[in-house]
Parts: C-alpha cells; structure tokens; sequence
C-alpha cells in the first residue's frame, strides 16, 4: 500500500526539496554562536533573480528555503565576542512585537548569547516541513507574529528614558 504524499499549505508548497514559506506579519528567526569572522565568504554570497526580487545563498540552500526576498531579509551582531540575544534581538525592525515570545524559545534552547541573528520577514520558516532546525552555523529559533507598526525594543527605550529625564516627576 502506497503511502498518500504529504499535503503542504499554499504558503508552504514544496517544489523539488525546496519549500517556499512566504506568511505576511511573520518573522523567522535564526541564531548563531559562531564568531561572524570564522564563517566563510560562501555562506552569505547571494545569488539573484534576473530582477533581483528573489535570492538564494548557501545558508537558504542548507535550510531547504527555494529563495528569500532580500527586501525582507534583515541581520543584527557583532563581529568578535557574544552578545545578549535580547539586545541584537531589541535593535531589529518591529522587535517590540516579538521580543518575548523570542526570549521564550531562547531561554528554551539554551541560546541566550548570540554572535549574530538572520531574520526573515513575511516569512514563516518550519523545521517540521523542512526537517532542516540548524546547519554547522546557525540555529532555527522560530517564526513569530509582528507587528508593522510596532517600534525597536531599543528605540522605544531609548525614548522612555529620555522622557524620563526630560520629566522626572512623570515615571
């Protein structure tokens, strides 16, 4: 008896052992504790679309990602040393929105420094889809929920602070 193929949403159809995982106000989230200078050249070298709309390097490949749009493609480190995943995280488009429900899933998989975090807007990336959760550099954390109209966890502190200072009495 033949087994039936598995059946794949319109946001994750599969083309050969590509998937394309396009989710408006979704964010995918990947994590890497490997010092940005030690990872080579290739796995960022981006290949494009004839109107460059799409692209594809070997971290998308390794990752089974068919292509990203670079548009929505955002990335936030250090190039020596580890930092905490809720600052590199804070300073990213939108964080407000997913800073802790990203905190969570850090907390859980033991990543709380980062080297540096890939995020993919519009993008809601499934390891149980894929059967791809890390590659030698970096480590699925996730997709979440944001919000478009939400600030950088650190641009509204930022903002508080200073409005504490300019009004103390006001706390």
């Amino acid at each position: 008896m033949r087994k039936k193929p598995k059946a794949y949403s319109k946001n994750h159809s599969k083309t050969t052992d590509d998937f394309l995982f396009h989710k408006k106000y979704k964010v995918s989230i990947w994590a890497s504790k490997t010092p940005y200078e030690d990872i080579p050249d290739e796995y960022f070298e981006e290949t494009y679309s004839k109107n460059k709309a799409r692209a594809q390097n070997s971290w998308s490949k390794n990752f089974k990602i068919r292509y990203f749009n670079p548009e929505s493609l955002e990335t936030n480190g250090s190039q020596q040393g580890l930092l905490d995943i809720k600052q590199v995280a804070g300073q990213c488009s939108y964080s407000t929105s997913f800073i802790d429900n990203l905190m969570s899933k850090a907390i859980k998989k033991n990543i709380t420094e980062v080297s540096w975090l890939i995020l993919i807007y519009e993008f809601e990336y499934s390891a149980k889809i894929s059967g791809v959760e890390s590659d030698e550099y970096v480590t699925l954390l996730g997709a979440f929920n944001y919000d478009d109209d939400a600030d950088n966890l650190f641009e509204l502190e930022n903002q508080e602070s200073e409005s504490q200072e300019l009004n103390p009495e006001n706390p």
